[in-house]
């Protein structure tokens, strides 16, 4: 790109030189940082020393200079350097920045403005009022396009494994709009219910008004927009045009069920194969009913079955082949981690040794279990070892102790749930690991020995242990929860040594081109949300693969970096104290008694939590202006460019507030600002030209 003269501001001074160039015959390149031409005079009532109308001389100018067939406007960019060619003129980099509109296709009809549901300070009427974060900064802006302000990702976003768009359901919420939250959860995962109670709500531990009075209850605000939408009913919903193709999926955890939404909403025709008798994976036979009822898992299975997956119970699946031939254009396997983990010690058939998988989905599918007025021992110290405890003891168990070869402080179960359990009278025997199960027929005690150490000096799993036993626990039963491993031998895929399948860790495609895996059987136990999001991931990439597309991990990982959270709290001098409402305390409990089940927040509670919200990233990215846009121009994945130019002369134009935040130089008797100050060297110094009223 070659240009005569380069002019850097789109003020009054800026415009009447690009004006004025562009009249002589040069071809000008005008760069401005905000959205519109105009600068700081538009901003006046009146102009010195006729009293004229401020904006009835610039809005004129504004229109030819943007329009004049000489001169090309970047608006909302910024001189990066300027260097000298060292033939008379100049090499320029101007960074373009991303507006998240497609300036050609945006007519300026403010509908993205309309429906957006953040406020922020309005520059254009010096932070006495509020815009919102879609904007057109004046009605006489030109050119009158949109902007989305964007200041990174919000914490709370990034902290979600499952992609869900935290900031964007918590503002609207805040905006009353219950059913459009929900939908935007559905965005990412169809589980809403089972997160909005199950979850362990990665995203709260990062939210920004922690370090104040406490982070937003934000997985409790997801429980509340799922059970106002549940409480509505079933609703007829429209199904996709089928596109011909089909896809099997092997599991109906939360990898599967969210690979199915997705490729559903896409057309294709869908299949889940489950070999348990019920849908939902380990959410339907693992999580214990005060954590998570089968009524919410069923409400989430409906979601994916309304819109035409077809979901086959008491279905294995051993022969990948035998179900290509049936006509699927791809599979994935998504089967979790069903087959227990065995401690390979002395006594661990002895009646009375059960596994945690067994034990949790009797209690789910309300069987009876054999614990009442027994003392149990639970081996394991993550949250399967800590569910299975506190379900031990609701089932009337006299005492329940966990053996875990963690340290307390670092048992990997939340800490949140071994509060809750040690409250309800659940004891923990720590760096502690089994050396035999004593018993002739039936267990009656553990044998222990210290663990001195869990992992080796790269971070694997290899428990050492002292000499010698360190005591023992007397017991009737014991539960072992010492891990979980995926029974995926049978499809003769390559797996690595935890049994997991090896996949391509950025599109999960296995050495089968058309087979792909995700979630726990590629993962290892994980949570519901990083299943999810890789059920997410695994559907993207399948749709491009029956496309013919290349499979870019890049294309589905398209993010803003986050935001820093300092930065959040400098916006503003100070900030008012909110204190959460209904938070969840732990309380003394009396012997037999329990945590009661988790309430939904009442509507005052979900609004006067969301209230809290310090909007970290600006844009929420709750999707509104994507949806109501008529000309289909909002892109929340538009990336900012750079442009090199060369021009023979350089003119500075950018008023008297240092724009760029650079240094004043005297040039000519004129004082300039706004350019950084490694920004241009000796040479290019003398030949810079500085107008307006910075001088």
């Amino acid at each position: 790109m070659k240009y005569d003269a380069l002019v850097v501001g789109g003020g009054i001074g800026g415009m009447e030189s690009a004006l004025k160039l562009g009249d002589m015959g040069y071809k000008v390149l005008l760069v401005e940082k905000d959205s519109s031409v105009g600068g700081k005079m538009i901003l006046l009532s009146k102009v010195f020393p006729t009293l004229d109308c401020a904006s009835c001389i610039s809005t004129p100018k504004m229109g030819a200079t943007v329009h004049h067939p000489n001169i090309t406007v970047f608006t909302y960019s910024e001189v990066d350097s300027i260097r000298d060619d060292g033939a008379g003129g100049f090499r320029v980099k101007v960074r373009r920045k991303a507006r998240y509109a497609d300036e050609e296709a945006c007519t300026g009809c403010r509908q993205c403005e309309m429906v957006c549901n953040v406020a922020v300070p309005d520059e254009f009427n010096a932070g006495l009022v509020s815009r919102r974060a879609a904007y057109i900064p004046f009605p006489q802006a030109v050119p009158k396009k949109a902007v989305l302000e964007r200041a990174g990702t919000s914490p709370c976003t990034v902290a979600c494994p499952a992609g869900i768009k935290a900031h964007g359901y918590i503002a609207l919420i805040r905006s009353g709009q219950y059913e459009k939250a929900f939908d935007l959860v559905c965005e990412a995962t169809p589980l809403v219910g089972s997160l909005g109670r199950a979850c362990y709500a990665p995203c709260e531990s990062e939210c920004t008004r922690g370090s104040m009075e406490g982070s937003l209850s934000i997985r409790r605000l997801k429980r509340f927009i799922a059970d106002a939408h549940y409480s509505k009913g079933r609703m007829p919903v429209e199904k996709p045009a089928p596109n011909g193709k089909k896809v099997a999926i092997v599991g109906s955890g939360p990898a599967g069920l969210t690979a199915a939404w997705h490729l559903a909403r896409k057309g294709y025709e869908v299949t889940i194969l489950e070999a348990a008798s019920l849908p939902g994976g380990m959410m339907r036979l693992a999580l214990p009913p005060y954590r998570l009822p089968n009524e919410v898992v069923d409400e989430d299975v409906a979601n994916v079955t309304d819109i035409g997956v077809k979901i086959v119970t008491d279905y294995r699946v051993d022969d990948l082949d035998a179900l290509k031939a049936e006509g699927y254009d791809a599979i994935l396997l998504a089967i979790g981690t069903h087959q227990a983990t065995r401690l390979r010690v002395p006594g661990e058939d002895l009646h009375g040794v059960m596994r945690a998988a067994d034990f949790l989905k009797a209690a789910k599918l309300g069987e009876e279990l054999d614990v009442k007025d027994k003392r149990v021992v639970v081996v394991g110290g993550g949250n399967v070892a800590i569910d299975v405890a506190r379900t031990a003891l609701r089932h009337g168990a006299s005492t329940v102790q966990v053996v875990s070869l963690e340290s307390y402080e670092h048992m990997p179960a939340h800490p949140r749930e071994i509060a809750e359990a040690e409250g309800e009278g659940v004891a923990f025997r720590n760096s502690c690991g089994i050396a035999w199960f004593e018993g002739d027929d039936s267990v009656r005690s553990v044998e222990l020995m210290q663990c001195v150490s869990v992992y080796d000096d790269k971070g694997r799993f290899s428990p050492q242990y002292a000499e010698g036993t360190v005591g023992s626990i007397p017991c009737d039963a014991v539960v072992v929860a010492a891990g979980m491993r995926p029974d995926s031998g049978a499809f003769g895929l390559p797996v690595k040594a935890s049994g997991t399948i090896q996949v391509d860790e950025g599109t999960l495609q296995t050495g089968v081109p058309h087979v792909f895996a995700a979630g726990d059987v590629v993962l290892g136990p994980s949570m519901i949300t990083s299943a999810a999001g890789q059920g997410w991931r695994a559907a993207f990439m399948i749709d491009r693969w029956l496309h013919g597309l290349e499979l870019d991990p890049a294309l589905f990982d398209v993010v803003l970096p986050v935001v820093d959270k300092d930065e959040v709290l400098a916006r503003q001098a100070t900030h008012s104290e909110i204190q959460p409402q209904n938070a969840l305390e732990h309380v003394t409990l009396a012997p037999g008694e329990f945590y009661e089940d988790e309430e939904t927040m009442t509507e005052e509670e979900a609004l006067h939590s969301v209230g809290r919200c310090l909007d970290c990233g600006v844009c929420s990215e709750c999707q509104q202006c994507v949806s109501i846009c008529p000309a289909d121009c909002i892109d929340l994945r538009m990336q900012g460019s750079e442009v090199e130019a060369e021009v023979g002369a350089v003119i500075l134009a950018t008023g008297g507030d240092g724009s760029n935040g650079g240094t004043g130089t005297w040039f000519e008797g004129a004082i300039v600002k706004g350019l950084p100050s490694d920004a241009t060297d000796d040479a290019v110094q003398a030949n810079i030209v500085a107008v307006g009223y910075g001088k």
